[in-house]
């Protein structure tokens, strides 16, 4: 399945979102969370727009652009 760079780029904001707030404290974390519970939701949103438009489960979707992002190891 083809999936929108859109889609990568907001995966990608979710994981730094997740990063930065795991990495902060006291009120940056409270800033840190707020910012990755948007991007989660954008990341939300564009998943089940596109699974809609492709008529494919949403799950399906979601997993595909986790391969995306983390292709298979390669097995030389």
């Amino acid at each position: 399945m083809d999936i929108p760079r859109r889609l990568i780029g907001l995966q990608r904001a979710v994981e730094a979102a997740d990063n930065r707030y795991r990495n902060n404290a006291g009120e940056n974390a409270t800033v840190a969370l707020a910012v990755w519970s948007d991007a989660t939701a954008a990341l939300v949103q564009g998943i089940t727009a596109y699974a809609e438009e492709q008529g494919v489960p949403r799950r399906e979707v979601e997993l595909a652009v986790e391969r995306a992002i983390r292709p298979p190891a390669r097995t030389d």
